[in-house]
């Protein structure tokens, strides 16, 4: 008999479920719902100043294979760029610095890698070690910032780990979970010879060169085209599942229009949205959801006339520090850091704002926000012309928050649903990650629950 997996929204989730599930169990029947009128979630590309420029992730790291694996499997992969520019900076006492070069999430490697200005000499000093902390590290999940803090120092957490890994998810990267976010760091500070000497043995064995990030010059959303193409009619769009019921025969999901029946079901929904539906069936699993923060960010787009501003060729862009106290958290030079989106006669900038103690930017009209943000970028790049086009992306309740402990809740929550709700998976960027592969992976791993 034909099984029917019913997958709820439309986001790179939800579509690498159904992609999964389309390639690894034709005898699956899938049916893809999206409350929206337009499938991709937040991997959006629209038109600016001519150039397909993305209005939320532009690219995706290759560090982790799912982005890579996606697209070889969709036909993409002989299409993907690397960034043409591959430095950057930070803001950092009211001066543009180096990023230092090689790094790991923001962790220097050697000393002299690090630029002036950046470390005070004890903290510099203590580069020219291994990295042991003074005491092993408890077991269990720990801060991003007590892991960092405690094997390389808290000026280097405070002024190169924190702006970069913060700004991932509009987080404090003193309380996010380092098994959830960055669980290199937390196997790099476990390591008997310390974290600096564990990230020096995994340089000495990378593959010199090799791109950290890929793009599609289309922008993302040829990614999500490619795999709504597969789909056809499976994908039903501007359809709001209202609650979902498990039956003897399987599942049952309503919606204003028509309900539709199921064998299993995928939520891939925000968790504030799989709460209300969870609920029915098992309380503290919907309780966990619900409890889940949300961070909301802004990305304003700005096109500047060459001749009022112009960056450096070899730089991606800049990072902000909480500390700097800017509504700005970062400044990316999508004309440098892509070739496809190099504009002969302007510079194209993407700025953020918002961070999770820090939604200033949530009480500005688009006017005074555009206004702030030139305040922002008059005092790090000079520029004091008005810009020649401007594009806002609000992004609310968009970025879910890893505390820590956060992995452990989820595989607890994973847990009590197949317990209290066979059948059903719930699943996410705020299981296992923000990340565009992250979110790739969630929905690989949730469709395999189908595949026999």
């Amino acid at each position: 008999m034909t099984r029917r997996v019913v997958i709820v929204g439309a986001g790179i989730t939800g579509l690498s479920a159904a992609h999964r599930l389309f390639h690894d169990a034709p005898d699956v029947e899938v049916t893809v719902l999206e409350a929206s009128p337009r499938p991709g979630g937040k991997l959006i590309t629209n038109t600016f100043s001519g150039l397909p420029v993305d209005e939320g992730a532009d690219s995706f790291l290759v560090r982790v294979p799912w982005g890579t694996q996606l697209c070889n499997e969709l036909g993409l992969a002989d299409e993907l760029v690397a960034p043409a520019a591959r430095h950057a900076s930070l803001w950092l006492d009211q001066a543009l610095r180096p990023i230092p070069s090689p790094n790991v999430l923001g962790v220097p490697l050697y000393p002299e890698a690090v630029a002036p200005g950046i470390l005070p000499d004890d903290d510099l000093a203590r580069l020219s070690g291994p990295g042991l902390p003074n005491q092993p590290l408890p077991e269990g999940d720990l801060s991003i910032g007590a892991v960092v803090r405690a094997c390389v120092g808290d000026a280097v957490f405070e002024r190169l780990v924190a702006p970069l890994l913060g700004g991932i998810n509009a987080g404090e990267a003193d309380a996010m979970s380092c098994t959830a976010m960055a669980p290199q760091l937390l196997a790099a500070g476990r390591h008997p010879e310390g974290m600096l000497t564990s990230f020096r043995q995994q340089l000495a064995q990378a593959k010199p060169g090799a791109a950290v990030f890929n793009a599609h010059p289309a922008g993302m959303q040829r990614v999500v085209s490619a795999l709504v193409g597969q789909l056809g009619d499976r994908l039903r769009l501007s359809t709001t599942v209202t609650a979902l019921t498990a039956g003897d025969k399987g599942w049952t999901l309503y919606t204003p229009g028509e309900d539709f029946w199921a064998d299993g079901v995928i939520l891939t929904v925000p968790s504030f949205a799989a709460a209300p539906l969870v609920a029915p069936l098992h309380l503290p699993s919907a309780q966990t959801l619900a409890g889940i923060e949300h961070a909301s960010a802004t990305l304003v787009t700005f096109a500047y006339h060459r001749r009022d501003l112009q960056v450096a060729a070899d730089q991606s862009g800049f990072l902000v520090p909480q500390s700097a106290g800017l509504l700005m958290t970062a400044c990316s030079y999508s004309g440098s850091k892509w070739a496809h989106l190099h504009h002969p006669e302007k510079e194209i900038l993407r700025v953020s704002a918002g961070r999770i103690n820090d939604q200033r930017h949530l009480a500005l009209d688009d006017e005074a926000l555009i206004d702030a943000l030139r305040q922002d970028l008059a005092t790090t790049l000079g520029v004091q012309a008005p810009p020649c086009e401007t594009r806002i992306s609000p992004w609310p309740d968009s970025l879910p928050q890893f505390p820590v402990g956060h992995a452990d809740q989820m595989t607890q929550l994973a847990g009590d649903l197949v317990e209290s709700a066979p059948g059903l998976v719930v699943t996410g960027a705020a299981h296992h990650g923000v990340g565009v592969p992250a979110c790739i992976n969630s929905g690989f791993q949730a469709a395999k629950k189908f595949i026999s």
